[in-house]
């Protein structure tokens, strides 16, 4: 990690919430058949020295695996997202966990760029699975990166 930075639960979710809110549509992230509140697990940040955060990240322990819910830079190409990312995976594996699992949408192109990239693959194709989910969280958004229409969700897998 580079001097000064620090990671370290999240001082204040509601900074992470209204992220998530106006990118997203929700705190709350259906992964499988699961609903997460990000409000309500474990959350993680990646402090600069002086204390502003430069990256946020919620996940939580599903049985022998590790589900990341949210990873957000505030900043993009910093190298913030990916480690948090690395914080991430050692928290989990600390807590035992033998997978770390993400889900996209079909829109998020850059998303699925940097998880493989990190050495992620691919799990599982949902097809219809938003559409779906809008029946939970209604307010999911409808288009996404570029105007793609937000229909699918992608699984994406990593050992620990």
């Amino acid at each position: 990690m580079s001097e000064g930075l620090s990671v370290r639960p999240l001082d204040d979710r509601r900074e992470l919430l209204a992220l998530m809110m106006r990118s997203w549509g929700s705190h709350r992230m259906m992964i499988g058949i699961r609903t997460y509140d990000c409000a309500e697990i474990d959350a993680l940040a990646l402090y600069s020295a002086d204390g502003l955060t430069l990256a946020m990240a919620s996940w939580t322990m599903d049985g022998p695996y590790a589900v990341l819910c949210a990873l957000h830079a505030l900043e993009q190409r910093q190298g913030a997202a990916k480690t948090l990312l690395d914080a991430v995976k050692a928290a989990a594996r600390a807590r035992g966990a033998s997978k770390l699992k993400a889900m996209l949408t079909n829109d998020n192109i850059p998303g699925m760029i940097f998880y493989q990239l990190q050495g992620f693959r691919f799990s599982g194709l949902y097809v219809e699975a938003i559409d779906h989910y809008r029946s939970v969280i209604p307010t999911i958004i409808e288009t996404g990166y570029q105007g793609i229409p937000v229909h699918d969700a992608l699984e994406l897998e990593i050992e620990l």
